[in-house]
């Protein structure tokens, strides 16, 4: 499907420019002195370019652009809550002739706003910086991404596989928010020790290859698709 093809390398086109600014920023110099020092916030380094590199005017174009992206997300994902809700749990289990199309968008309704008052509702009992909780949803959206691509391109996935990487990003996404004090601890890393060298890796890189590898393992341990499943996903 066209879509499907399209999504990533759109993707592309969005974050490329981003990871450039970031290299950009720990490269370049300014009279002679380095943009951002070493141990800089990577969540400050763009406005710090901004800052140093443009006007108030540009800036001000920029938070707004910033804003607005931000708010279009959360706005994404609580409708897509909302309809993962009623499609996916509400009519799944209650039945598709239960529920009129207006009882649908009422209850989408009244569990979007529920899911909004539970986070505001979070956010005053246990305040945390914004763009540190952000990472951390992103790290976990980011380890599915290996069900995703064996999904359209591994005709060998299997049912229990795929339970089986989504409970291992879960389950992986838990503990490292656990040991970083539930994001308490700022640029929390995963450490490991390759040919005595000692590298510092976000947490994403662990549940992304602990999500890939206990989806494959189980996958080719567990029964294969039948013929007729392969043929509606794979078609000669």
């Amino acid at each position: 499907k066209l879509p499907i093809v399209a999504h990533p390398l759109f993707i592309m086109i969005v974050w490329v420019p981003c990871v450039l600014v970031g290299i950009w920023a720990t490269s370049a110099a300014v009279d002679g002195r380095s943009i951002i020092p070493p141990q800089f916030s990577p969540n400050a380094v763009l406005p710090k370019m901004v800052k140093d590199l443009t006007n108030p005017i540009i800036g001000g174009f920029l938070s707004a652009g910033i804003l607005a992206a931000i708010m279009s997300s959360l706005d994404s994902q609580f409708l897509c809550l909302g309809t993962m809700f009623t499609t996916d749990i509400a009519v799944h289990y209650g039945g598709k002739d239960r529920f009129t199309d207006k009882q649908q968008v009422v209850m989408a309704r009244l569990f979007i706003i529920g899911i909004v008052l539970v986070t505001y509702l979070l956010s005053l009992a246990e305040p945390r910086r914004v763009f540190q909780m952000g990472v951390w949803c992103f790290s976990g959206f980011s380890s599915l991404f290996p069900l995703v691509f064996a999904a359209v391109y591994w005709r060998r996935l299997t049912a229990a596989g795929a339970f089986a990487g989504v409970t291992a990003a879960f389950g992986s996404w838990c503990y490292l928010f656990w040991k970083s004090q539930f994001g308490l601890i700022p640029d929390f890393s995963v450490n490991f020790t390759l040919g005595g060298t000692v590298y510092e890796t976000m947490p994403v890189v662990t549940m992304f290859l602990a999500s890939a590898v206990t989806m494959v393992l189980v996958s080719l341990v567990t029964r294969p698709p039948n013929d007729e499943t392969l043929r509606r996903f794979f078609p000669d």
